[in-house]
This record gives structure tokens, sequence and C-alpha cells, in this order.
């Protein structure tokens, strides 16, 4: 008697022969800047600075002229932009051949993968940075200091699915790091500022 596989063993067999592995490379070292003095008067930097913050796509939370302090926050779906929380490789092979898969794990990205039983499923990541600024001006000699300190958190939600498109759970993690201060997860992951945040804060005092 012939037999004929379905489709569903046939995606069974498929999976039951995969394999996969990852690799992953800390985040460069980054110079961060987030103070600097400005040779004009606090009044003139202080009034720049709110005008420029207020046209970009920060929301102003607090801002009191006599303390001297400025409350933003923001958000995005591209946290690579701003944090660099290194670089996951990832390689699956099947029957079909393999696929590489290379992402920062602070963004969102595809990709599948085999548990330590054997099983493979397709992964998606979303991910989500939401921040908040201090920054500080007060009057220094002629001029105006300017400090800038950011509070970083990544929100990661990962969903998986078997070939056949079933829901098999899901996880969430929360990078949670600021300006001169890492992050790093038990299995290895480090998160750092990039930098350039700090410096485009700085940047619309002057």
């Amino acid at each position: 008697m012939k037999k004929t596989l379905t489709l569903a063993a046939i995606s069974i067999t498929l999976a039951g022969c995969a394999t996969s592995n990852l690799n992953y490379s800390n985040p460069q070292t980054y110079n961060i800047k987030n103070q600097e003095i400005i040779n004009e008067s606090f009044d003139v930097v202080w009034d720049r600075l709110v005008k420029n913050l207020s046209s970009d796509f920060f929301v102003i939370n607090n801002i009191e002229k006599n303390s001297r302090i400025i409350n933003v926050s923001f958000s995005t779906n591209k946290p690579s932009d701003y944090v660099d929380c290194g670089t996951s490789t990832r390689e699956f092979s099947n029957a079909h051949g393999k696929k590489t898969y290379t992402y920062d794990p602070s963004d969102s990205a595809r990709y599948t993968f085999t548990n330590s039983q054997g099983n493979a499923f397709n992964a998606t990541r979303t991910s989500r940075l939401n921040g908040r600024t201090n920054i500080y001006l007060a009057p220094e000699g002629d001029g105006t200091i300017v400090n800038v300190n950011t509070k970083y958190v990544v929100d990661v939600d990962i969903k998986y699915h078997n070939f056949s498109n079933q829901y098999a759970g899901n996880d969430n993690f929360i990078f949670d790091f600021s300006t001169k201060t890492d992050f790093s997860t038990l299995d290895g992951v480090t998160c750092t500022a990039r930098g350039n945040l700090e410096q485009r804060i700085l940047n619309y005092a002057k």
C-alpha cells in the first residue's frame, strides 16, 4: 500500500531535522558627551532650548525655570537609533536549506529557531523604546552649563508560533539603563546608550 504524507506530517518531519544556533557580540564602546558649557547667557540658552525641544518629537513633562530643570519624554519603534544592544546572529537549517538572521536585540525582528527538544518555531519580536530625559541648565561664569541625562527603557515582546502557525507562547523582556550606566541581562546581552540623543539636545541649546 502506498502511503501519502499530509502537509502537517511533512511540516513535522522537516521541523524534526532542523537545527539552529545563536551567536552574540557586544555593543560598541561610546564616548558619550552629555555636558557642555555654552558661551551665552542662561536666558538666551533656556529660551532657545525650549523652542527647539517643542518643535521635535519630545513631550515636555515638566519645565521649571527657577529650578533650572526641563524633563522631557520620547518614544520610538526603532530603539537602535538611540541605543546599542549588540548584535545577535541566528542560523537555522532544515531540509530547505539555511537561513541567517542578524539583528540588534533592542529592535523588532523575525527569525526561526529550534528549542532544546529540537522543535522548530517562528519568533516575532516587537520592541519599543521609551525614554525620559532630565536637562539641567545653570549659569557658569559668563556662559551656561547644560547637562543631559536620559533613562532608557526598551520593552521587547516575543511571540512564538509552530510551523502550522499555532500559537506556542510568548516572552517579554525589559532593558532598563541610563546615559552613563549600561545594562546586562543574565544571558549576556548588554545595552548602552549611543549618545546621539544627548548630543541632539545639547545642539538644541546652541
